[in-house]
């Protein structure tokens, strides 16, 4: 039985591996943060956890909800493929921005 249970035990430590910061991003790995700045044809983006992600960005990649070019700032959802290329980008604008404020419940 002790024998089973190290099996169990090795086998999920190895299938919820993580990947490392420095490897690159799995394929349809989807990445939501804050623009920091362009840098050529890569945009650079702040997640949450703070870790800096960059994400190649072409003629191909499909960006919905911004008027022009992203800027400093915007809050991005990013769909990356395995090669790092961004294949869409939504910018997400907070709900509580436009959200009215009724009267009563300030």
């Amino acid at each position: 039985m002790p024998i089973v249970l190290a099996l169990f035990l090795i086998f999920a430590v190895v299938t919820h591996a993580e990947p490392q910061d420095g490897s690159q991003p799995a394929a349809n790995n989807v990445v939501k943060g804050d623009v920091l700045y362009w840098e050529g044809e890569e945009l650079i983006v702040k997640e949450m956890s703070g870790r800096e992600v960059r994400m190649r960005v072409t003629a191909e990649t499909k960006i919905e909800g911004a008027a022009g070019r992203l800027k400093t700032g915007d809050k991005i959802a990013a769909q990356l493929a395995s090669d790092g290329r961004a294949s869409s980008i939504t910018l997400q604008i907070p709900d509580s921005v436009d959200a009215p404020v009724r009267p009563g419940l300030r």
